[in-house]
């Protein structure tokens, strides 16, 4: 191989010398030899060194057809069913290390609620004049006026209402997850268990002012309440299972179902009261005297109910004295469920206490 790559350059300076400057080649100058001793020694480096290199390397010959390019291993791609299936474990994930409901499952207010007419009927029944009544409205507005707890408090809900903007639930959302807390395993005792707070809604069925209140008295109730189609397909997860064992609002059942829809922003309200026909149509009938719309603010109750974000759809469990006995959000988990239906069946077997 050395034999052949010397003759290779010296061919090589031969042809470089003729081609550069054949006058001095056929001449014999002086300058010819130094020169092509020089070109000779740089030429015959450079094709020893692609010789060694060509020596060192063997190239593969290929068959005909064949690629001359090696292959590159194919990176491992998971397909889409299995990034799904990731995303579904890591939720399950995140739910089963969720905290329980806040104040440990105890939803509500302290206080029983008391319907419009009962309260007509106290007032019909206090017997004082007029100018007593007058007397005992202006001093309760002072009292309001002077006192720092509420004015505090008033300061601090209106600041919460500027800061918040109207898409900032929605980006929580984005960042929690449609899922904040889990439902307690076991619902509350009744002498722990506060109140569900009295909500004056229109009817679907006859668009008259119906109170809550009236409607849970002597009942055992699954009150859900939602105000958007998002919160929607969280309250059915609940309500499809509880209707396929409970009847909707069946005459012989002290069981019953009881659907809130909210809306809190003026513009929206007034879009539902005018596609109320359209929404009798998706709702089924057995189901539309128990149906209320309600068209005010509920940020009073929010807290007591823990109902931190308006778009999620929210269940609780009331028994017949108007307690709240278990409570839940979002989409239902499968000890969610059984929870409820288990609640339900042993409030029905204690005459729903």
């Amino acid at each position: 191989m050395s034999i052949l790559c010397r003759r290779a350059a010296a061919s090589l300076v031969r042809s470089s010398l003729t081609d550069a400057n054949p006058i001095l080649i056929k001449t014999g100058s002086r300058t010819a030899a130094p020169l092509a001793q020089t070109l000779q020694i740089s030429a015959g480096s450079r094709n020893v060194q692609r010789c060694a290199f060509a020596t060192s390397t063997p190239r593969r010959s290929t068959a005909p057809g064949e690629s001359s390019t090696t292959p590159s291993s194919p990176s491992p791609q998971k397909s889409k069913g299995d990034s799904e299936e990731d995303k579904k474990g890591a939720e399950e994930e995140r739910i089963r290390n969720l905290p329980l409901s806040p104040f440990g499952g105890r939803f509500g207010v302290p206080e029983q609620p008391k319907s419009a007419k009962s309260i007509a009927m106290a007032k019909a029944n206090n017997k004082r004049s007029p100018f007593a009544k007058a007397k005992e409205g202006v001093k309760s507005k002072v009292h309001d006026w002077t006192d720092k707890e509420k004015n505090l408090e008033k300061r601090k809900e209106l600041l919460d209402d500027f800061q918040s903007g109207y898409f900032a639930e929605f980006s929580e959302l984005t960042k929690t997850g449609s899922k904040l807390w889990k439902g307690t395993p076991t619902m509350v005792n009744a002498d722990k268990a506060l109140y569900m707070p009295n909500i004056v809604g229109t009817s679907l069925k006859t668009s008259e002012p119906v109170e809550l209140v009236d409607l849970l008295k002597g009942h055992i109730s699954l009150v859900a309440i939602s105000g958007t189609r998002f919160g929607e397909e969280h309250i059915n997860s609940f309500m499809t299972p509880f209707l396929e064992k409970w009847a909707a609002n069946s005459k012989h059942s002290k069981v019953q179902l009881v659907e809130l829809n909210i809306q809190e922003n003026p513009l929206k309200a007034g879009l539902v009261r005018m596609m109320v026909p359209f929404v009798k149509k998706t709702i089924p009938e057995e189901r539309q005297e128990n149906y209320l719309l309600h068209y005010k603010s509920i940020k009073h109750l929010r807290g007591p109910l823990s109902m931190q974000n308006s778009y999620l759809g929210y269940v609780f469990l009331v028994d017949n004295n108007c307690k709240i006995r278990w409570g839940a959000h979002g989409m239902g988990t499968e000890t969610e469920i059984q929870t409820l239906l288990d609640s339900v069946q042993r409030l029905s077997e204690r005459g729903g206490r």
